[in-house]
C-alpha cells in the first residue's frame, strides 16, 4: 500500500513563542483600548513570567490534539486506538503482530468484501490467523479446483509446519465446495551474492559485512524482483571504496522470486 502522508495542519502547530506573541500583541490592545501604557512583556517581565507557561502549556495540547484528532483516521490510528479501529471491523489483533501488519490487515479488510472463495480471500482469510505474517494462494497449480496458500510467519519466515495445520483447520469453516485447499509453509528461494570489496586500511571486514548482511535483507523483504544493481549500491558501507567479482546465484542478472517463496540470503565477503 503507499504511504499517506499525514495531513498538514500548522493551526495546531505553533510554538510557545508564536502562542506568547499573540498573547501580548492582545494585551497591547486591551491597553491601548484603555488608554494605558501597555505592559512590558520581555523575558523577565512579570507579564513573561505568568504568559509564558500559558503558551508552553497551549502548543503541548494543540500537539496532543492533532496526534488525537489523527488516532480517528486508520491510515494514521496506532497502538490502543488501532486496536479500537479492530472492533469496529470485527478484526483483532494478533499475538505480537505489528502495527503496520495490523493496520494492513484493517485496511484490506475495509477495501473488500468478504468474498466467494477467490484467491485474494483465501489470503486474508490465512492473514488473520495468529502467527501468520504474510500469505500468497495459487490457485490451479494442481488442478482446476485447488487452491494452495503459502505462509510466512510474523518474522517473514517460512512457516511452520504446525501453523500450517492450524491455518488449514481454521480455514475449513470458510473453504468453498469443491476447492481442493492446501496450506503449506512458504518455500526457500536461495540469494547466494559472492563479492570481494576494495576496503580502506582501517576498515574492519567483520563490522562491514554485518552492515552489509544487514541492509541487503532488509531489501530482499518481501520483494518478488531482484535487481542486480540495487544489490551491488548496498555494499558501499563506511569503509568501502569499490568493488569487484559481485554475483548473484552465479551470475550478473536480476531474479525473479517465486510467489510461494521467500528470500534466504547467504552472503560470502572477501577483502
Amino acid at each position: 500500500m503507499a504511504t499517506l502522508d499525514k495531513p498538514e495542519m500548522p493551526i495546531l502547530r505553533e510554538t510557545p513563542d508564536q502562542i506568547y506573541q499573540r498573547l501580548a500583541n492582545r494585551m497591547a490592545l486591551i491597553a491601548q483600548k484603555r488608554g494605558e501604557t501597555p505592559p512590558a512583556t520581555e523575558e523577565g517581565e512579570i507579564f513573561y513570567d505568568f504568559g509564558y507557561p500559558i503558551a508552553e502549556e497551549i502548543s503541548d495540547q494543540q500537539q496532543l490534539f492533532e496526534y488525537g484528532f489523527l488516532q480517528r483516521f486508520l491510515p494514521w490510528a496506532d497502538g490502543e486506538f488501532l486496536d479500537a479501529t479492530g472492533v469496529f471491523f470485527g478484526l483483532s489483533r494478533n499475538e505480537g503482530e505489528t502495527d503496520d501488519a495490523y493496520r494492513q490487515r484493517l485496511i484490506d479488510r475495509a477495501r473488500t468484501e468478504e468474498g466467494d472463495g477467490r484467491r485474494q480471500d483465501y489470503e486474508r482469510w490465512a492473514r488473520n490467523v495468529d502467527g501468520v505474517g504474510g500469505a500468497v494462494a495459487i490457485e490451479k497449480a494442481r488442478h482446476d479446483l485447488s487452491i494452495d496458500v503459502y505462509i510466512t510467519d510474523l518474522s517473514g519466515n517460512p512457516a511452520g509446519q504446525d501453523l500450517a495445520t492450524v491455518v488449514r483447520t481454521k480455514l475449513e469453516e470458510k473453504r468453498r465446495a469443491l476447492h481442493d485447499l492446501q496450506v503449506l509453509p512458504a518455500n526457500v528461494f536461495p540469494v547466494n551474492i559472492a563479492v570481494k570489496l576494495i576496503l580502506r586500511p582501517d576498515a574492519e571486514i567483520e563490522k562491514i559485512k554485518d552492515q552489509i548482511t544487514i541492509q541487503v535483507k532488509t531489501y530482499l523483504k518481501g520483494r518478488s524482483q531482484i535487481v542486480y544493481q540495487q544489490i551491488g549500491a548496498l555494499f558501499f558501507v563506511d569503509g568501502v571504496i569499490d568493488f569487484t567479482g559481485y554475483t548473484i546465484n552465479g551470475a550478473e542478472l536480476n531474479l525473479t522470486v517465486p510467489a510461494d517463496s521467500v528470500s534466504t540470503l547467504t552472503l560470502v565477503v572477501t577483502a
